[in-house]
């Protein structure tokens, strides 16, 4: 475990010094690099037949497009002088952090990593558009779009290496990840463009007169969260030879689901 959080402790600086750009951050939030994705890239990387530049190198492209994607999500729309600079900086600091990548992958001359990772990008986006447009008649429609937008790189990449296994369980772990924080920041600021959705689906299931509230749709989500427990943990089960860094990581996130189930 010591070997792998200091593998992935030294890929996470060689990310930090290609992306922390000092006029950059003057005026953008520090770009935030996925600790659990960076983990995930590097474990399903172990026993590739790889020397340790090229893993070095793989993981820095992947997580540069994930950082440009992550950028961009970010946009305001605060309508003041100073904020439209500060929107248009983000939205440049998005392009620059995907200049690194093509130029990262130009220079390593692997074309056809740059044909794989830019499906995943396009995927991404158009689940993107989707989410915000709030264009589900169900919630499996509503997670398979969450899903898309924080796997699909991780997704291409175990692909692309022939790490197929990897995949269901990384979506798995990604999406229950991604529901956890749109349930603690809905219940810390309630209001969340995930829960529009979840409530415009949970709406027309509703008997006749029936209502809901904030408590309706948490207990909803919640209920959704036990089941993806059960295949998060099944997925895991499944992996053969899973590092104990991902292993416990895994545990952290079932255990927040079982503190408020509990409560509950």
């Amino acid at each position: 475990m010591q070997d792998m959080n200091s593998k992935i402790a030294e890929i996470k600086g060689i990310i930090e010094k290609k992306v922390l750009h000092p006029y950059l951050l003057k005026y953008i939030q520090v770009p935030i690099i996925d600790d659990d994705k960076l983990m995930l890239l590097v474990s399903a990387m172990e026993g590739l037949d790889l020397t340790d530049r090229e893993r070095e190198n793989y993981a820095l492209t992947a997580m540069l497009v994930q950082i440009a994607l992550d950028i961009h999500e970010h946009v305001s729309n605060t309508q003041s002088l100073a904020g439209t600079k500060v929107r248009q900086l983000t939205v440049l600091a998005g392009d620059y952090y995907s200049g690194l990548y093509y130029k990262h992958l130009a220079e390593s001359d692997d074309i056809l990593m740059i044909r794989s990772l830019s499906k995943a990008i396009k995927r991404v986006n158009e689940h993107k558009t989707l989410f915000y447009q709030k264009e589900f008649n169900t919630v499996g429609m509503l997670f398979e779009s969450i899903k898309n937008i924080e796997a699909s790189i991780l997704a291409k990449f175990s692909g692309f290496f022939g790490k197929d296994a990897w995949i269901p369980f990384m979506e798995s772990l990604l999406l229950l990840k991604r529901l956890l924080k749109e349930r603690n920041d809905y219940l810390r600021d309630g209001i969340s463009p995930f829960f529009e959705a979840l409530g415009a689906i949970v709406e027309t299931s509703l008997a006749p007169g029936g209502k809901q509230n904030s408590d309706t749709l948490v207990d909803f989500l919640d209920h959704e969260l036990v089941s993806l427990r059960l295949e998060l943990k099944a997925r895991m089960d499944a992996l053969e030879n899973i590092n104990t860094s991902v292993r416990g990581r895994v545990e952290e996130l079932l255990g927040e689901i079982k503190i408020f189930v509990e409560e509950g």
